[in-house]
């Protein structure tokens, strides 16, 4: 798409203005969290620079363009505390970003990320730092203090730097404004606001964020993440608002495959939001991919380590998150390995991902999970793409599906394509089957055969 079709694609709902970096598709890009620790060294001005080049040189032709600071970015490690200003608002730490001393903030590490092309993004926590509220520091542009919108009852249930807000304070709005005010200056273009929504749901916080980012003089992605839960309801109320370009739909998501965040758990949330997916050209996110170098220093998610995800585990979360066209936010080390980065730049997988329509599961029987969707730029007049799953841990099963249930006239024949790697599997009427590994994928597309009859 040209740079007139992406300015054309703006879309206003409401109050909230937004426009995801490539129209018509879930961002692509970096984020840090998995293999670079915001609250640790590993974090600074010269990590995020080689980062920014790695991927400029790896992953920017395949549009991975945004490069996100997660959690952590404004940690003072000294004081072992956020670092903020006269006014409550997060600052990054000058020991680990020279360039933001005196009143630059993050102003200069962003325009030299996106010197190379990419898009920069930061964290936010909902609501305002303790800190602020202890010192009684001043909301920017009023006479008000932090204190007196704070509502502590409504801290996040995971992270107690912040309490939440009053939003039927006059200051509320104000404090908000001053946050996207002030990421605006620096040129932001994503961010990732985090507790805001899932189990513990503060709607009229996420709205007063939403229109709070949507005043701004910049254009920024706004990606909501969920406090300690998500669930269909919320997401349809975030789309029928507007109040979001994506929004994730679980927990965090690590290299495993079972468990609170293993790869597994995606299954049955990605089928659940699967009516929504590229609603109002926003979309449902599986969060990061937690393929190649990942880990901490410390804490629950140390040491760094390759991931433990097998090869045949890392195809099923990558033909998953292409399928149900998910953000596509690589949370490993740059640069990368080659099979890390053959997954990430797969043409197949990244044309279903950005050229398809009508993505939703079939049917689920068992462990065999099928998938379905419509290829928007066929190369013939007939083009679906089909996935196979099966998430079993130690068996293979064999996975059909019947063309009918496709959309297909079961009296023709079709080509059916092995996605990944292209080789033709023949000509097939009515159903085609396949054998698939355990805890594994298979990727296909079935094209209308146009061989004239003899």
């Amino acid at each position: 798409m040209d740079g007139a079709g992406q300015t054309l694609c703006l879309a206003v709902v409401l109050l909230v203005t937004t426009c995801l970096s490539t129209c018509g598709r879930a961002p692509r890009g970096w984020n840090s969290y998995d293999s670079m620790d915001g609250y640790s060294p590993m974090m600074n001005e010269t990590a995020v620079l080689q980062i920014a080049a790695a991927q400029r040189a790896q992953l920017l032709y395949y549009g991975y363009d945004h490069l996100v600071l997660d959690a952590g970015w404004f940690w003072n490690i000294t004081a072992s505390a956020p670092h903020l200003d006269d006014f409550g608002r997060p600052l990054p730490d000058p020991e680990r970003f020279p360039s933001s001393k005196g009143t630059n903030g993050l102003e200069i590490l962003a325009r030299q990320v996106q010197d190379k092309g990419l898009k920069f993004g930061v964290w936010f926590l909902r609501g305002i730092p303790v800190q602020a509220v202890k010192d009684k520091l001043r909301i920017y542009g009023t006479q008000y203090t932090a204190d007196q919108i704070a509502l502590p009852a409504t801290q996040c249930s995971w992270d107690n730097m912040n309490y939440g807000i009053n939003t039927s304070h006059p200051a509320a709005m104000h404090y908000y404004r001053s946050i996207t005010d002030m990421f605006s200056s620096w040129g932001v273009d994503l961010i990732k606001a985090d507790c805001f929504y899932g189990g513990e749901i503060h709607k009229d916080e996420v709205a007063l964020f939403s229109q709070a980012v949507s005043q701004t003089t910049r254009t920024m992605t706004l990606s909501y993440s969920p406090g300690n839960g998500a669930n269909v309801t919320v997401a349809q109320w975030l789309v029928d608002n507007g109040y979001a370009d994506t929004y994730r739909i679980t927990a965090d998501t690590w290299d495993s495959w079972t468990g609170a965040e293993g790869i597994a758990k995606q299954f049955p949330a990605a089928a659940a939001h699967s009516k929504l997916i590229g609603a109002g050209d926003t979309y449902p996110d599986l969060d990061l991919l937690p393929l190649g170098h990942l880990g901490h220093l410390s804490g629950s998610h140390s040491p760094p380590r390759s991931t433990r995800l097998t090869t045949v585990e890392q195809r099923t979360a990558m033909t998953l998150w292409c399928m149900a066209r998910s953000p596509l936010m690589f949370g490993g080390k740059l640069p990368t390995d080659d099979l890390t980065l053959g997954l990430l730049t797969h043409k197949e997988l990244l044309r279903l991902h950005e050229f398809s329509t009508g993505n939703h599961p079939v049917y689920q029987a068992g462990d065999a999970v099928v998938w379905h969707a419509v290829s928007t730029k066929p190369v013939t007049l007939v083009e679906h793409y089909v996935a196979f799953f099966n998430l079993a841990v130690d068996h293979s099963l064999t996975v059909a599906v019947n063309f009918t249930n496709l959309g297909l006239s079961s009296r023709e024949l079709y080509s059916v394509i092995d996605a990944w790697d292209s080789s033709n599997l023949g000509l097939y009427k009515d159903s085609f089957s396949a054998t698939v590994y355990a805890r594994g994928s298979g990727l296909y597309r079935v094209i209308k055969d146009l061989t004239p009859p003899s």
